[in-house]
Order: structure tokens, then C-alpha cells, then sequence
């Protein structure tokens, strides 16, 4: 029975009918979703410290009429108009300008040595250029580079397997300076020896419809790398896209603004010496093999990883890594777009700190679903999905405690201020080696099964838990570890518990006459705690149990709707902050 006190037969006349069952209106759910947070730290914000990249739009307009025309035919190049050379199969670009390339080069080379003023666009308006020996297109020298595909155009680069032993240059399109890719044709880039395409300086692509294939990396600006729109397919035997400048302060960032984007990388499909950036865009990103091959724990295959910091403001995400799906070395912030990751190993990971201010996050599979190791994890708006073999979301800290021997918290807080977030986790639902603050949104834990060894908890913290508003509702194992919000929260819980495992899916609902709530958890559970802005010392709620819901629900708990034939278990007296039901 109840630790609380016995309902009168009126009240419970007035609860069910002579079936003992009865049909509950549950209150509709405002958990936050557009976000508390009025002023989130955004990709602008980030790229206000970061060195500005060198593009001008206006680099991508020529005038065919009075620019050189080339001709490339087997091994011969022929070059009508100024600021152009061939030799031996060899164009060499020597002044800045406009060229326009057509037509079949077998067995060549493109080389811009163009000096340090003045802007060289080179037009690839039909082209095949193949090197065995070298890269098919090499940039020397130039102020800016920009290759220009002619709209409708089909152009093809190829280089060999070697290269001269002492060459710099290591990419099938390959550039000492900035360079620009952009227009309305096609370009596949078929590497052989090492990257696709590769800049010591900057890159950017824009608008352009570019496939890469390479035996190492797919894209690499060093400086950084910037996509601006069009069409990207990368196929890579090391990273997908990477920026790797870490000597000098504002560079090695990769920045996405638009573009439909695939990158399928035996590495990390995106990597960022320091900030990874997305603004736009639709990306499918997989690394390593995807979330069915087990990290080996020497190479990095994330999917999308940032050295410093990793902000994403909108676009569409599909994540299959078999590393973490989303990393930094530093913080993650996401606030709007949607992020789908399936990972073997976490599926959102920060180093330093966390901060999910909106849009959707969905993880369908995972072994951790979010962590963050040494600052504090915070979620102020959105809707979160989580799927994870060990904890739903993990404030490691220092580690967890030897044997189970329990500490004071870490100095970092796990903190819910706002959003939809719903967890399914083989062992702890929500850890924090820290403490656990909440404050509003929703929050619906199914947790450890009973029976799971070492022992869990669908809630498990170090330090304390103080709940002041939202609401939560988590299920799980019995036992010790079976831990509901602290005593000195001001929002009161009950935490109950059953004398035998409840079948997943079955709904379990308070009503206090006015408000109610219904949750099925998504497993076997044996313990259940509930925590309502409604709840209320001193009130007296009815507890029921099973039934069919009407309405929508997320990770099992209603949204709103009719809970129909619930049987009546209980009447609870709410006596303290959190009151303990034995049923």
C-alpha cells in the first residue's frame, strides 16, 4: 500500500465508476520547444573571431569574349589570346586573366604561375585533363584563384598514382594560394595518390555540382574550408572535408552555409581544426563505416568534428558514424536545424560544454546518446530524441566512482531549462557526476531495465537534483539507484515503486481533479518518478494505471488527449517534496 492516507468513498466515487476504471483528460504538454534562450551564442558569433574568407561573387563573372580560349586535344594545347603558354602538354597560366578550357588533354597539366596581384579564372567548359605523374590542375602562384564551371558543362581531373618525389602539391586540383570553385556545370575530381582537391590557404566552393574521389582527403582547405551551395558528393579514404591550420589564431575553420552534401569517408566525414560551422544546407555524413562498425580507438572517424568549437544553426543533418556522430575538443552548441545521428560510440560529445538552444536532435542509435566531460550541459529548448545502449545523457566529470562508492558531485551541471527531451537508455538515463537542474520543459526517461547489472537508474547523480518547474516523468529499475529529485527542490515529486516488473508500454497517470499526466514507458520498468508544475504539498492526487491513450505522445509520456479505462490504484497524499509510493 501507500505511504499517504486513505480516500474517503466520496472522493473515490467521484474518481471512477463501479468498474474501477475511468477515462482521465490529461492536461496538454508546453514544454518549451521554441527555446528560453533569447540571445544564443550563433554561428555569427563565432565567425566574428575567425579571419574572414576571400571570396567576392563577383569572381565568378567573366566575359568570354575577350578572354584567352584554349583547346586541349590528346597531348597538345593550343592557346588563342595573351597570358598563356603551352609546352609539351603543358598550360601554364602566367598573367591574372580569363581562360577558357575545352575539349580532351590525355596526358597533361594546368599550372597557374600567375604571381601575387590580380585575379586568374580559369573556365572549365568541357574538359578531361588527366596527369599520371602530377596534378591535373596546379596553382603555383596567384592572388586568387578561381576555377569557373561554364553552365551545362561536363569536366573531368584525373591524376596518377605518383608523384615527383619532392612535390609539394599532394591533390588532383591543387592550389599554394586561395582558391574558388563555383558555376552551374559538373566537375568529378578522380584522385589517385592523395586528396581530391586542396589549398594551402583557403577554399571555397559555391553553387557548384562537384564529385571527389580520393585516397586520403576529399576537400582540404587548410586555412579553411567554406561551401556556399550546390551539390557535393565525397568519397574518401581518409576525412571527407577537413581544415587542419593550427599555428595561427582564426584559421583551420570549416564553415557550411548551403548545398546538398554527402561525404562518405573511411576518417571523419567533416573535421575542423577549430570551428566547425553550419548555417545551411542538407548533409549526409558517414565515416568510418557507419554506426555498425565499432570505433577501433586509434583512428578518428567522427562525423562531424570540431577541435575548438561546434555550432550549428540550421540545415538538415543525417549522421551515420561509427565514431561519435557530433564532437568538439572545446563546446557544442546547437540551436535550430535537425541533427539525425546513429553512432557506435557518443552521439553528441563536448569536451568542455554543451548547449542545445532549439531545433531537433534525434538519436536513433548510440552507446552514450549525449556527453559532455568537463563543463556543463544545458538544454533551454528543442526537441531531443535520444537511443543509447549505456546512458541517455552523461556528465562524466572525473569518471565515475570506483565500485559504486558514491562521492560529492563534480563542480558542473547537468540543467533543463526548456524542450522536448525524451530518453531510452540501456543503463542510466540521465547521469550527472555533477548535480541536475531543472527548471521547465518536458523531460521522459525509460530507463534501466529491472534486473540490469551493475545497478542503475533511470535518474543517477552525485551531486544534488533541484526541480523547481517542467515536467518529469522517469522509469526504471528499483532499488538504491533508483534516486529521484533532492528534498530541497521547490517542485514537489512522487517517486513510486512496484512490487513486480510493469510491461513496457503500460500508462501510468496522476490526476489531482484538475490536471493529469500519463506516461508508458518505452521498457520493462519496476519504479517510476513523476514531477508536475501542478503538483503541490498537501494535495491529494489519484494514481492509476494502464488504459489507451487518444492522443499523441513522445518517448511514452501523452501530450494531451484522453486516457481511456485507467484502472485506479491509489489515492496519494503529496506529504513532503517527495513523497515514496509502495505499491
Amino acid at each position: 500500500m501507500a505511504r499517504s492516507a486513505t480516500p474517503s468513498l466520496a472522493l473515490l466515487s467521484l474518481l471512477v465508476g463501479c468498474s474501477g476504471k475511468a477515462d482521465l483528460s490529461l492536461t496538454e504538454l508546453t514544454c518549451d520547444i521554441d527555446g528560453v534562450n533569447t540571445d544564443p551564442f550563433a554561428v555569427s558569433d563565432a565567425r566574428a573571431s575567425l579571419t574572414a574568407d576571400h571570396e567576392s561573387t563577383d569572381d565568378y563573372v567573366y566575359d568570354e569574349a575577350t578572354a584567352t580560349i584554349v583547346t586541349l586535344d590528346g597531348t597538345t594545347v593550343t592557346v588563342d589570346g595573351e597570358g598563356a603558354t603551352a609546352e609539351d602538354g603543358v598550360l601554364t597560366i602566367t598573367s591574372p586573366g580569363t581562360f577558357v578550357l575545352s575539349g580532351v588533354l590525355s596526358e597533361g597539366q594546368i599550372v597557374v604561375d600567375a604571381g601575387d596581384e590580380g585575379l586568374v579564372q580559369v573556365v572549365l567548359d568541357g574538359v578531361s585533363i588527366t596527369s599520371s605523374s602530377d596534378a591535373a590542375i596546379r596553382v603555383d602562384q596567384a592572388d586568387r584563384a578561381v576555377l569557373i564551371l561554364a553552365e551545362g558543362s561536363t569536366n573531368q581531373v584525373h591524376d596518377g598514382e605518383s608523384y615527383p618525389t619532392d612535390a609539394e602539391q599532394d591533390a588532383a586540383i591543387w592550389s599554394d594560394d586561395d582558391l574558388s570553385i563555383g558555376g552551374r556545370g559538373t566537375l568529378v575530381v578522380e584522385a589517385h595518390f592523395e586528396d581530391g582537391i586542396a589549398s594551402k590557404d583557403g577554399l571555397v566552393i559555391r553553387d557548384a555540382d562537384i564529385t571527389v574521389s580520393a585516397p586520403d582527403e576529399g576537400l582540404r582547405g587548410k586555412d579553411y574550408l567554406v561551401v556556399r551551395g550546390g551539390v557535393l558528393d565525397v568519397f574518401a579514404g581518409g576525412d571527407g572535408l577537413r581544415s587542419d591550420e593550427d599555428g595561427e589564431d582564426g584559421l583551420g575553420y570549416v564553415l557550411v552555409e548551403d548545398g546538398v552534401i554527402s561525404v562518405d569517408a573511411a576518417g571523419d566525414a567533416v573535421s575542423a581544426e577549430t570551428d566547425a560551422l553550419v548555417s545551411g544546407g542538407t548533409l549526409s555524413l558517414t565515416s568510418g563505416g557507419g554506426a555498425s562498425v565499432l570505433p577501433d580507438g586509434e583512428a578518428s572517424s567522427k562525423g562531424l568534428k570540431a577541435g575548438r568549437l561546434l555550432v550549428v544553426d540550421a540545415g538538415e543533418l543525417d549522421i551515420d558514424a561509427s565514431d561519435d556522430g557530433v564532437h568538439a575538443d572545446g563546446n557544442v552548441v546547437i540551436n535550430g536545424g535537425v541533427v539525425r545521428i546513429a553512432t557506435g560510440d557518443d552521439a553528441v560529445h563536448a569536451e568542455l560544454g554543451l548547449t542545445i538552444n532549439g531545433g531537433e536532435v534525434r538519436v536513433t542509435e548510440s552507446y552514450e546518446g549525449i556527453e559532455v566531460v568537463a563543463g556543463d550541459l544545458v538544454v533551454n529548448g528543442g526537441t531531443v530524441d535520444v537511443v543509447a545502449v549505456d546512458d541517455g545523457f552523461n556528465l562524466s566529470g572525473d569518471g565515475d566512482d570506483p565500485n559504486g562508492v558514491e562521492s560529492a558531485g563534480d563542480p558542473y551541471d547537468m540543467v533543463f531549462n526548456g524542450g522536448r527531451v525524451s530518453v531510452t537508455s540501456g543503463n542510466d538515463g540521465i547521469d550527472s557526476n555533477g548535480s541536475i537542474v531543472m527548471t521547465g520543459g518536458c523531460l521522459a526517461i525509460s530507463g534501466p531495465a529491472p534486473g540490469t547489472r551493475p545497478e542503475q537508474g533511470a535518474i543517477d547523480y552525485n551531486g544534488s537534483f533541484e526541480i523547481s518547474g517542467g515536467l518529469l516523468v522517469a522509469a526504471g529499475a528499483a532499488g538504491r539507484m533508483a534516486q529521484a529529485p533532492s528534498s530541497s527542490s521547490s517542485q514537489p515529486s512522487v517517486a513510486i515503486t512496484f512490487s513486480a516488473e510493469q510491461e513496457a508500454g503500460t500508462f501510468v497517470a496522476l490526476e489531482d481533479g484538475v490536471d493529469a499526466l500519463a506516461f508508458a514507458p518505452t521498457k520493462v520498468f519496476q519504479s517510476v518518478v513523476v514531477s508536475a508544475p501542478w503538483l503541490a504539498t498537501g494535495q491529494d492526487v489519484s494514481l492509476y494505471q494502464g488504459g489507451d491513450l487518444t492522443g499523441s505522445a513522445f518517448g511514452g509520456l501523452a501530450e494531451g488527449g484522453t486516457l481511456i479505462d485507467a484502472k485506479l490504484l491509489d489515492a496519494v497524499s503529496v506529504t513532503s517534496v517527495v513523497t515514496e509510493v509502495m505499491l
